[in-house]
């Protein structure tokens, strides 16, 4: 999606206006320092007349006279520096908090976006996108909202004040201002913006490789792939490299021509005045007032340049963070979406049709299937046979094609995801825990857990006799996505948190295939306990571990095409069920 200046500035001044009042007394502290630097070379030009008016007047008597233009010119200084700073102050007051609000906006917009979008994004690009687009937003703000509000109404007080005093003055001020401003524009338009969107991407793209090497530090070690991981990356930072630096040289060149057009205009602002005072139509103050004009306007003139670029730059970083905010959300509650109240776990699938945003074939066409309050069901089937996707579905992290599934009556698509998703509690093959203490893990689910709550899942869980062996227990930090901890740990932990949430839907994706035998049968016994009174789906890879459960669903192609328990299954010498247990037999089960 690109995403136009006018969309930009548009989400500054949305967050701008949470704080209108302060934007408003900031404004005018803007104007009236602008105020007080239009008057300073007026006043340079009096005190300039008199000392050429009074060059023959008595010393002690010509001294005392400057006292006043002199005061004046310190009180207007020390003026035009407290409105500055106060102004500076106010504006540090609500810039950061609103640097705050757009990260967390845009956080917030992301962790609600599908799950499609999340599996096609890199999360290291993510985070650089939000962090950047952050202090993108405090560049923008400052540079263009609240640098070129003082400078026009600057300009427009130095040009007024000089048309009021030589028509002529004005008129070359303002048309040189307007051509500097329209082709400093233009060269920002044309010339850099380009580039620079090729270098922000550039950017991300550094981020996201950096950020992709580091969370898989392990494969890297267990292959010994770390000078590979080198060269990948210095051919990122290389590309890298050469798109900042081309856009940096273009920088300059914009530089080096706008210090030409300011050039020209002090040769004409100068000649202009020489002329004027030739014909006597100018004093020796009035030079100086030109001369103290130019100074103010060159160096104001001089950071419009400066703050254009400042602006592209805003504006290219802060790109991605008004993207995330137009983007619309895949799944959406609708108007008005009631909270799921489940009680029984009965689940019923109606004419289901699916099919993924990627994918031309539909993965299922018209899947209906109950499952009954309190039912066991296994999920097995070759892989690609909608396995996964059947349990995606029920907790709804993709929307249906057309049918329905629904949920003790309730219809999924029309109940908040929030309280759907509370009310079925999921135990992954490999569970992923938060960089934060175990007690925090496991209470992910039911924060408002109490600590004895918490220790009473982990017992249950088979967690708590190796959690209480670890120096600070409870509070232990596990490390990023839980790397601290062995697989059987994490899987544990994971089942505490199933646990201490109390759903009365479980979804269980193996969690045993890759354990050692004594970490297996601990879990094994915890999800024996974890499955008690709960409606289950084991989505099953091991067949041995689901001989017990009520039903089997053997799935093909997107359809349920064989249904019954263990025993009756493996009966059928030419089913997908028995094919798929005689593969097995022989290495992990006995018949």
């Amino acid at each position: 999606m690109r995403i136009s200046f006018w969309q930009i500035s548009n989400f500054v001044w949305k967050h701008c206006q949470q704080h209108w009042g302060w934007v408003l007394v900031l404004i005018i502290l803007l104007i009236l320092q602008s105020a007080s630097e239009v008057v300073m070379p007026y006043l340079v030009g009096i005190f300039t007349d008199y000392l050429a008016n009074n060059i023959n007047t008595e010393s002690a008597m010509a001294f005392r006279g400057t006292f006043l233009p002199l005061g004046l010119i310190t009180a207007v200084g020390i003026i035009y520096w407290i409105l500055r700073v106060g102004g500076s102050l106010l504006f540090d007051r609500f810039q950061v908090p609103l640097m705050r609000d757009v990260a967390v906006e845009a956080f917030s917009k992301v962790q609600r976006f599908s799950t499609e979008w999340h599996v096609n994004s890199f999360a290291g690009a993510t985070v650089r996108k939000i962090t950047r687009g952050m202090w993108a937003f405090n560049l923008f703000l400052d540079q263009f909202y609240f640098g070129f509000i003082p400078l026009f109404f600057l300009l427009i007080g130095v040009i007024v004040s000089m048309v009021l005093r030589w028509q002529l003055m004005g008129i070359l001020v303002a048309v040189g201002c307007i051509i500097y401003t329209f082709v400093s524009i233009l060269l920002v338009k044309i010339f850099i913006i380009p580039v620079a969107r090729e270098s922000a991407a550039a950017d991300t793209k550094l981020g996201a490789t950096l950020a992709d090497s580091v969370t898989c530090n392990a494969t890297v070690k267990m292959f010994g792939r770390e000078e590979a991981e080198d060269q990948l990356l210095t051919r990122v930072a290389e590309n890298w490299r050469k798109k900042t630096w081309r856009t940096w040289v273009r920088h300059s060149s914009v530089n080096l021509a706008q210090a030409g057009m300011m050039t020209v205009v002090k040769l004409a602002m100068l000649t202009l005045a020489a002329w004027l005072w030739a014909y006597k139509q100018a004093s020796v103050g009035d030079a100086a007032f030109v001369i103290a004009s130019y100074n103010l306007i060159s160096s104001h003139l001089r950071n419009i340049g400066e703050k254009i670029r400042e602006v592209q730059k805003a504006s290219t970083d802060l790109s991605d963070a008004v993207e995330f905010s137009l983007l619309p959300l895949e799944v959406m509650d609708v108007v008005n979406a009631k909270t799921l109240l489940a009680k029984r776990g009965e689940i019923i699938f109606e004419k289901v049709k699916f099919r993924y945003a990627n994918q031309t074939k539909a993965v299922y066409q018209n899947l209906s299937v109950e499952i009954q309050p309190g039912e066991k069901i296994a999920l097995v089937g070759h892989s690609g046979g909608g396995k996964s996707t059947f349990v995606k579905l029920i907790q709804r992290l993709y929307d249906l094609n057309s049918g329905a599934i629904k949920i003790d009556g309730q219809n999924i698509a029309e109940v908040t995801q929030e309280s759907l998703r509370r009310a079925i509690g999921v135990v992954p093959q490999e569970p992923i825990l938060f960089h934060r203490s175990l007690a925090e893990n496991i209470a992910y689910g039911k924060p408002e857990a109490t600590f004895e709550e918490i220790k009473r899942a982990a017992k249950l869980a088979n967690a708590s006799e190796f959690i209480e062996k670890l120096p600070l227990k409870y509070e232990t930090l596990v490390g990023e996505r839980g790397i601290k901890l062995s697989g059987g740990e994490r899987q544990r932990g994971a089942i505490a948190r199933a646990m201490l949430s109390d759903t009365p839907i479980l979804i269980l994706d193996e969690a045993t295939s890759s354990l050692d035998s004594e970490s297996e049968k601990l879990i094994q016994d915890a999800l024996k306990k974890l499955m008690r009174g709960r409606t289950t789906i084991v989505i099953a890879h091991r067949l041995s571990t689901i001989k017990s459960v009520n039903r089997i669903l053997v799935f093909e192609n997107g359809k349920i095409v064989e249904s019954g328990h263990h025993a009756t299954l493996v009966r059928k010498k030419s089913g997908i069920y028995r094919k798929l247990y005689e593969l097995q037999a022989g290495g992990f089960i006995a018949e």
